[in-house]
């Protein structure tokens, strides 16, 4: 039986080999995708299109494609422009695609969070083998700016922060276990769902 990330991937270049000039763009846009993600594509391209070619010379070529792409309206796209995009995006969705179903296959323990003092911050209480436990999503850190995205998008804000979950062992114990860090808080309480559910399972302890 064929591994769910392949299929996924198949359709994933079935769905963007499908779509023409003006629907590749606009999905190229709505991905935000960046001038990396759109230099990996347009390396792949040049890769196949002259596999005797130095990896530097490579290099150089995919950025100058990426700042064409960039600087032409889709309809002057040329061939090597529209691969390079269908490539990013082969790569970029396929990254999500795998983080979804490794979400679905999960069966973590749903804990009821409760709101905290900043966005994103969330708190919750389980109690594994008779130990109340308490468990908190906040930020970890702030990032510096992201690669943005080829097309400029003022409505979009960046991602600033890294989230982590803590938990505390146990109601008498000062000591708090951190665990991160994840890029959104949806990750974070994710990830603390499913280690609840192993620590109940007995699989794992901290």
């Amino acid at each position: 039986m064929p591994d769910p990330s392949e299929v996924a991937a198949q359709y994933i270049e079935q769905l963007v080999d499908d779509l023409g000039i003006g629907d590749l763009s606009q999905l190229a846009h709505h991905a935000a995708l960046t001038r990396e993600e759109a230099a990996k594509g347009a390396a792949t391209v040049l890769g196949f299109a002259g596999p005797d070619l130095e990896e530097t010379l490579c290099e150089l070529g995919a950025h100058s494609l990426v700042d064409d792409i960039a600087e032409r309206p889709p309809h002057h796209w040329g061939r090597l422009h529209t691969q390079a995009v269908r490539a990013a995006l082969y790569l970029c969705l396929a990254d999500l695609a795998d983080a979804l179903i490794d979400a679905s296959e999960s069966t973590p323990t749903p804990l009821r969070w409760r709101n905290g003092a900043q966005q994103g911050q969330v708190s919750a209480e389980t109690c594994i083998s008779g130990v109340k436990r308490h468990i908190l999503v906040d930020r970890a850190e702030a990032l510096p700016p992201p690669d943005m995205p080829i097309w400029s998008h003022p409505d979009v804000a960046p991602v600033q922060f890294t989230w982590r979950w803590q938990l505390r062992p146990g109601t008498s114990e000062r000591n708090t276990h951190n665990c991160g860090t994840f890029p959104t808080p949806f990750a974070a309480r994710h990830a603390a769902e499913c280690a609840v559910t192993a620590m109940a399972s007995g699989r794992c302890d901290l």
